[in-house]
């Protein structure tokens, strides 16, 4: 049977990662190497994690057990067989250090793409000040994130624009609030209240790119006022990167457009 599966694997076909072939499968072997766990996003399978082990499979079901909602959102698995320990940590730094995956922290040199950071929160700390960090050293308190909320969300109700998004999404604004408090309580505070993914809420609001610079502008002017400018200005921060990756996932380019236009001239 495990001459069955080698065959099997071996007829499949490869996929190049930072220059590593790795071979799709469907269910990860028992086997020394490296795994990755991808994402389709316009055709192309990105990483949203790569692992190592000396069995592949075993590495794998406990990063889902410890994973299982980041591990769903994958839809693709790639192996590579790696019998030397040393070896397979140093192709995870090659390929980790090339694609930047969401769900890796060490070895990672940039923020994740945004298509992917849309799906799953980006656990690269300190990464270009893009990711959640604990606010301790802070001046914010959760009264002032309440303040933040309803502020944002009474002059948002009035908006023109946002005003009849929020109106058909939110039946309950004070359970609607309290969510909100909760996500920025992780975020500036390190509180661990909000677990929820907020994309995936997006993503039936039939929503454009102005409505993204529309609570982009408005929140910006929000928390201006509301808090004091250290945590305003890492907030501002944070909803700037969450515009720029729910947009990458709400609106993902069409990489082959250009491909089937051909070249374009000079």
């Amino acid at each position: 049977m495990k001459a069955d599966t080698t065959r099997a694997d071996a007829d499949r076909a490869s996929t190049d990662f930072a220059g590593y072939a790795f071979t799709s499968v469907d269910a990860a072997p028992p086997r020394p190497g490296l795994f990755i766990l991808t994402r389709a996003i316009a055709g192309r399978p990105l990483p949203l994690y790569v692992g190592e082990g000396e069995d592949i499979a075993a590495a794998l079901a406990a990063f889902r057990a410890a994973n299982p909602r980041e591990a769903g959102v994958a839809d693709g698995l790639f192996v590579l067989d790696r019998p030397m320990a040393r070896v397979r940590q140093h192709t995870l730094r090659d390929i980790v250090s090339s694609f930047d995956p969401p769900l890796n922290v060490a070895h990672r040199k940039a923020p994740a793409a945004p298509e992917l950071a849309a799906l799953v929160e980006d656990r690269g700390a300190g990464l270009g000040g893009l990711n959640e960090q604990p606010g301790t050293a802070l001046s914010v308190t959760e009264d002032d994130l309440k303040r933040l909320v309803e502020s944002f969300y009474g002059r948002a109700a009035a908006d023109p624009l946002l005003g009849p998004v929020f109106a058909r999404a939110i039946p309950d604004w004070e359970g609607h609030y309290q969510i909100v408090q909760n996500f920025w309580s992780r975020t500036l505070l390190g509180t661990t209240r909000y677990s929820g993914m907020p994309f995936a809420a997006h993503i039936p609001l039939q929503l454009k790119p102005e409505h993204f610079t529309r609570w982009v502008t408005l929140f910006g002017e929000t928390a201006v006022e509301v808090l004091e400018p250290v945590a305003a200005a890492r907030a501002i921060a944070k909803v700037e990167h969450m515009s720029t990756c729910f947009q990458a996932g709400l609106f993902p380019p069409d990489l082959g457009a250009g491909q089937a236009n051909g070249p374009h001239a000079g």
